[in-house]
């Protein structure tokens, strides 16, 4: 083998590793931008439900029935997980326990949409309806507080102020959690 032939195999295996190294970095850089936007998406997802969520937790009957209508959406959306139609599930099972109820309406849709059988079915058999519940509003002063009410509209407890409506509902999502689910 000659010098120049030798040179020539040396600058074909160097471009190739050159090649295959361009090729694995831009194959890389797309599925890093995809799973980016993936958690750009799942993001969006996830403020666009809590949004909802606070809608059904309003006062106002037209809210929470967009509420309800968006959680029903945002529930059979590619991003929703089965915890998160769990998660609404419950919370929709303390909205209103009759049968044909816009929020019993809702939980059977978000029930039906959990691939885990076992899960639907667990959560399909236990006990709903409203012990107390749960209100995020807007108060005289432009300020957002949740309160808890007895299923006869006795108030039993109200927040301080919150700056947003976000803000309300993390707390409202704590004091649940501190009072066992509320």
């Amino acid at each position: 083998m000659t010098d120049s032939a030798a040179t020539l195999i040396a600058a074909v295996i160097a471009a190739s590793v050159a090649g295959l190294g361009l090729v694995w970095s831009i194959v890389s850089f797309l599925m890093m931008r995809r799973s980016q936007r993936a958690a750009e998406a799942r993001q969006e997802w996830a403020r666009r439900y809590q949004q909802a969520l606070a809608q059904a937790l309003s006062a106002d009957a037209r809210e929470a029935a967009a509420g309800l209508v968006l959680i029903a959406t945002l529930s059979q959306a590619d991003w929703a997980t089965d915890e998160d139609r769990a998660t609404a599930a419950s919370v929709l099972s303390s909205l209103s326990p009759a049968p044909g109820a816009p929020a019993a309406e809702v939980r059977a849709t978000v029930l039906g949409g959990i691939r885990n059988r076992d899960v639907a079915s667990e959560l399909e058999h236990a006990s709903s309806g409203p012990k107390s519940r749960f209100e995020v509003y807007l108060d005289g002063v432009g300020a957002y507080r949740w309160r808890l009410t007895t299923a006869g509209g006795e108030v039993l407890a109200v927040s301080g102020s919150h700056s947003s409506e976000g803000a309300a509902l993390q707390a409202l999502e704590l004091a649940r959690r501190e009072l066992g689910g509320g």
